[in-house]
């Protein structure tokens, strides 16, 4: 079977020679873009899962302000030290604030912290643009080398006025290559796509959560400090 699909490649018009190349080339890349997405976002749900666990166990801001400085840079990391530092600027600034001034700051903060998750999650997406748009085009060139396949066997007919099987073989058999070229480039990118996209709301939900928790905690502290300068 592997000599027959190399003869078959060998016999096959240029321009499906060219179709197939040019979606092995893009199953390369998925493959390529699949293997280092995966890595990166499982190495991403671990720094966060890292990160809320440390946050939930450590009551005192401060000293999850010192302990964070051991883990590694992330979009958690990053909006806890904005509300951490916004919180200071704000009790240094309003050291006296009413509730109608606390619930201001809060709303401004969370609104901040809103813009972060949204950066997060663009940086999150990185790369599935590349994997739709492989597995929206990648059939559709498929189907182009099919087209040119079953033009080259209907000429086949034409030429020698015959309809068996020697004649119109080859071309039906270029045809298929193609298309199961197309669907093998396909499956894999949307399988992918759909996969990754899960991933990253999971991620995305988990800075959301987090955001509320910061907020949450530092309300508490603002209150707190208030009433101790009363």
């Amino acid at each position: 079977m592997d000599f027959a699909l190399l003869r078959l490649l060998s016999d096959a018009d240029p321009i499906v020679l060219g179709v197939l190349g040019l979606l092995l080339l893009l199953s390369v890349l998925v493959w390529a873009a699949v293997f280092f997405k995966l890595i990166g976002l499982l190495r991403r749900r671990r720094s966060y899962r890292r990160f809320l666990k440390m946050f939930e166990a450590t009551a005192q801001t401060e000293e999850m302000r010192v302990r964070a400085k051991e883990l590694p840079r992330s979009p958690l990391k990053l909006m806890f030290g904005i509300a951490v530092a916004e919180a200071a600027r704000f009790r240094k600034s309003f050291p006296h604030a009413g509730a109608q001034r606390r619930t201001e700051f809060l709303e401004l903060m969370e609104r901040t912290l809103e813009a972060q998750i949204v950066l997060a999650e663009k940086e999150l997406a990185g790369g599935q643009a590349l994997l739709a748009t492989i597995s929206v085009v990648a059939p559709f060139i498929g189907l182009f080398g099919t087209v040119i396949g079953i033009i080259n066997t209907f000429q086949g007919i034409a030429e020698q006025n015959s309809v068996n099987l020697a004649v119109i073989s080859p071309g039906i058999a270029e045809a298929l290559v193609a298309t199961a070229a197309g669907l093998f480039t396909a499956i894999p990118a949307t399988t992918a796509y759909n996969l990754f996209r899960s991933m990253i709301r999971d991620l995305t939900e988990s800075l959301d959560f987090f955001a509320l928790q910061i907020i949450r905690r530092i309300q508490l502290q603002l209150i707190a400090h208030e009433e101790k300068r009363l």
